[in-house]
């Protein structure tokens, strides 16, 4: 594969990446994904009057490396030969750089809408895929919906009770970060990143404070790394329980659901101790940190873990065992290891179906290159499987708590930014608690951000609760829909 290779939060000067002939650009990237890399960014990166040129991103996690390949496309010669027929995992790639670029895909086998409902290519009217035949029936939910809920519509092909068709379509609060973050100043661009999706809050700021500290040639302390991830497990504790709690609602567990819900408020408190806020906001800066944590903070954090672990331990296997519960996950919802590869899921929702994927593991960063986490999979790819892996990373993610505090380095919590480096790029990957996030952001000549592109795991992972719901009673959409638990800002950037 002909490329640049870096490492995660690897620097590199823009004129190193290749830009190929695009017959070139075309078989580096099929080659690379033939040698198991996966597609996490394809975009446009400058833009003149006449041509675009386009980055494609792919990750190899058997090598830990990542590979930039570039070309670029006239008004003219705006075409280039799908990669999607062969590999799912680039169609919603094509079908965006298409709406934001009008670069066509040929041969595409369903070019789609990414934030534009009705149209695709600008102008042309676009018409969800409908079934037809005796007793199909189609049933159209949101995007206003009955709760306190952000807007997506959810078009399903029903035969009887059966869905056999969903089609997703979001990008009702398309807000524009990507563009509102070239023109604001540094501290609003980090309250950007807070707001990019309000439950993942440590997830985007850790990602984009690495990226600003790679680009600028910036080291943190030992002690710096150790409280990010801290606070990055402590919302990934606290996000898994309320999903718990959402599937044991769902499934009418309503102690389950109560037990779970308690248990989050103490985790969300606890990371108020450390953060200053129950969500993480106002935490991690590029830099370091805004404050240190106390030893009081830290015993108590401590002290409310002790009480999670316990109580999660006793609700998990009393929720596990419980015939009622089980009889509403088991094989409900499957998405096949094989699918889930095609089409490029991420996070727990793919160790779920047997994916070994973790940023955390595969791409290091922070104190995870110093303390790994084990990397945990099952295989039925079910939501009893979706469920269960949760249980289980909360428990991994507070004994990677304990085990930091126990051995917590001493250290400055901030170093100051260094001037950013001009003409250069980073890629920056950290593991959210839905999965693989991943900021891309390049500088100009004056070392001003040119290009900043966002992908968060909900890109990737809404295909799969489409295929989750193929030949399943459409009462059980709102139990599929809770076990991936995806973002509608996160997508709709």
């Amino acid at each position: 594969m002909i490329s640049l290779t870096v490492q995660n939060h690897q620097p590199f000067a823009i004129k190193n990446i290749p830009i190929l002939t695009l017959q070139e650009f075309e078989g580096s990237v099929r080659e690379g994904m033939l040698t198991h890399a996966r597609m996490i960014g394809l975009f446009g990166l400058e833009k003149t009057q006449t041509e675009t040129t386009v980055i494609a991103v792919l990750s190899n996690p058997s090598t830990s490396s990542l590979h930039l390949v570039g070309t670029v496309f006239t008004a003219i010669n705006n075409r280039y030969n799908s990669f999607a027929g062969v590999h799912q995992q680039t169609h919603y790639f094509e079908c965006e750089l298409a709406e934001n670029h009008h670069i066509i895909p040929e041969g595409h086998p369903w070019l789609r809408p990414v934030r534009k409902q009705t149209v695709v290519l600008d102008k042309q009217p676009y018409s969800m895929y409908r079934m037809e035949g005796e007793e199909v029936h189609e049933v159209a939910v949101g995007p206003i919906h009955a709760g306190v809920i952000e807007p997506g519509h959810f078009r399903f092909q029903c035969h009887g009770e059966l869905v056999y068709h969903l089609e997703i379509n979001l990008g009702y609060q398309h807000r524009g970060i990507e563009q509102l973050l070239l023109n604001t100043s540094a501290a609003q661009q980090n309250i950007l990143c807070e707001s990019i999706t309000g439950d993942t809050t440590v997830g985007h700021t850790m990602a984009h404070a690495l990226a600003v500290e790679a680009i600028s040639r910036t080291t943190v302390s030992l002690r710096t790394q150790t409280l990010r991830s801290i606070a990055e497990e402590l919302e990934r504790i606290a996000m898994h329980l309320a999903g718990l709690g959402g599937i044991a609602n769902d499934v009418g567990y309503a102690i389950g659901a109560a037990s779970y819900g308690r248990l989050r408020t103490l985790v969300i408190n606890s990371s108020a101790l450390l953060c200053g806020s129950r969500f993480g906001r106002g935490f991690i800066v590029p830099g370091g940190l805004r404050f240190d944590a106390t030893t009081e903070a830290i015993e108590l954090l401590q002290k409310n873990l002790s009480l999670v672990q316990k109580d999660v331990s006793t609700i998990n296997s009393v929720m596990f065992d419980a015939s009622s519960v089980l009889a509403r996950l088991d094989h409900t919802g499957t998405v096949s290891g094989e699918w889930a590869k095609s089409i490029g899921m991420v996070g727990p929702a793919a160790r779920a179906s047997g994916i070994e994927l973790d940023t955390r593991s595969q791409f290091p960063y922070g104190a995870y290159r110093y303390s790994p986490l084990p990397l945990i999979t099952l295989s039925t790819g079910d939501v009893f499987a979706r469920a269960r892996i949760r249980s289980l990373e909360i428990d991994e993610s507070i004994r990677f708590i304990f085990e930091q505090f126990e051995n917590l380095p001493s250290g400055s919590i901030f170093n100051e930014l260094q001037p950013r480096a001009k003409e250069s790029g980073v890629i920056s990957m950290v593991e959210g608690w839905r999965g693989e996030i991943a900021h891309c952001v390049f500088t100009d000549s004056q070392g001003s951000w040119k290009r900043y592109k966002i992908k968060d795991p909900s890109f990737h992972n809404w295909y799969g609760l489409a295929l989750a719901l193929r030949s399943e009673a459409i009462s059980d959409f709102p139990l599929c829909n809770k076990s991936f638990d995806l973002s509608y800002s996160g997508h709709d950037l």
